[in-house]
């Protein structure tokens, strides 16, 4: 059990190393600041919603509100992508753990 304490204790948002609480479900989530900054491939902001009551994630440009038809952003140049949180909401995860040197 201690082992799992010390995993919560250490995980940090990929992005910015922020600590956060380790949730098992989402292991590459980023933190609510970073999340902010979801943007496409060409680096204009992108933002998610859960499609209705009943969940789904559907991305919209803020500015103009027009439909952005995919899951996949980037943060910082760094390929993310956002999914229908287990009970509402919208959670966004990297892509691939990066490995710093």
């Amino acid at each position: 059990m201690q082992e799992k304490f010390r995993a919560m204790e250490n995980y940090k948002c990929p992005i910015c190393s922020k600590s956060l609480m380790l949730y098992e479900r989402y292991p590459k989530y980023v933190c609510p600041e970073c999340a902010e900054k979801t943007c496409d491939a060409a680096g204009r902001r992108v933002a998610f919603q859960n499609l209705d009551f009943a969940g789904g994630c559907g991305g919209f440009y803020p500015d103009t509100k027009e439909k952005y038809p995919s899951q996949d952003c980037y943060i910082d140049s760094i390929p993310c992508f956002a999914d229908e949180a287990r009970f509402g909401g919208i959670v966004v995860q990297v892509k691939y753990i990066l490995t710093r040197f």
